[in-house]
């Protein structure tokens, strides 16, 4: 068993992190105003406490190693994590409130920050919380590397290193103008859209959900129009020159009479939205009741959908 002391620092992870980054023994050592012995002796005793080799070096280049990776993903985590917290510190120092950090998929946005606004009427005296927007896999990124405190998003397929929370099924919705032929109905078949120019957000978890669903029954995708933000999907529907198919999120808090959802149906295509953070021990008292208080105000969200 590794049995961590205190020759083992955050300059010694800082050394890690930066060497991996830069593959460059004297330009790490000139990014942490270093010498290069100096580095070469961090890692060293980095590698001697662990027990194993974090990289391969030759004449020419260093590589991480398998083991080396995964030292890696830790370190910048807790680099990351000790970097929150001193900043917090200053700022809880300053202001008396402790900083929570949270981040949401785009859909989600709204959702999310309704709840952060019911939570700061009560404790703002007590908290700030700061709140970033960012595709999944980004979210995830953050998430495992010490970024965010928590966050709510689409459950990854491996999520034994986090608690998740399921809070409700977003569903795949289209969207068409009022003159449209599918205007009038409380519902649309996928095999309705056959002959359609079809918009779907270019980037993120939606393509592949959206895309593999249209491939299945024939369909596909516009290469004509290619949108990334829900109001650029918008404005090419109400011009009339395409539909679109969102997540039923991006239009819980719609009011336009220019444009008009329906569900998607034969099939009914949902994904699990939940609230995240990592199996760990919590930055704080407060860090634990807000997730608890975002859990319980989420979750009823629920009857929306």
């Amino acid at each position: 068993m590794i049995k961590l002391n205190q020759k083992v620092t955050l300059r010694h992870l800082q050394a890690l992190v930066t060497l991996a980054a830069t593959n460059s023994f004297s330009r790490a050592a000139d990014e942490l105003a270093v010498t290069q012995p100096a580095l070469s002796a961090a890692i060293k005793q980095l590698e001697n406490q662990l027990g194993i080799r974090l990289f391969d070096r030759t004449t020419h280049q260093i590589n991480l190693t398998a083991q080396g990776a995964v030292v890696l993903e830790y370190a910048r985590h807790l680099l990351n994590t000790a970097t929150n917290i001193f900043n917090d510190i200053e700022h809880a120092i300053g202001t008396g409130r402790q900083r929570i950090r949270i981040g949401a998929i785009p859909s989600a946005v709204t959702l999310t920050a309704a709840t952060i606004a019911r939570y700061n009427q009560a404790h703002d005296q007590h908290v700030e919380i700061m709140l970033q927007d960012m595709p999944n896999d980004a979210l995830l990124d953050a998430l495992y590397s010490g970024k965010l405190d928590f966050c709510v998003g689409i459950k990854p397929p491996d999520s034994q290193a986090l608690e998740t929370v399921p809070l409700f099924e977003d569903e795949l919705v289209l969207i068409v103008p009022p003159h449209h032929a599918l205007a009038g109905a409380k519902e649309v078949q996928w095999r309705q859209m056959a002959g359609e120019e079809i918009v779907i957000f270019t980037q993120g978890s939606i393509w592949e959900f959206a895309s593999a669903a249209l491939m299945q029954h024939g369909l596909a995708a516009s290469q004509r129009y290619q949108m990334v933000h829900s109001e650029s999907l918008y404005g090419v529907v109400r011009a009339g020159i395409a539909i679109g198919i969102m997540p039923s999120l991006y239009t819980s808090y719609l009011r336009d009479d220019s444009l008009h959802v329906a569900p998607l149906r034969q099939p009914t295509l949902k994904r699990k939205i939940v609230l995240m953070r990592r199996n760990e021990v919590s930055r704080s008292r407060w860090t634990d009741h807000c997730f608890k208080e975002l859990r319980n105000d989420l979750k009823q969200a629920n009857h929306w959908f």
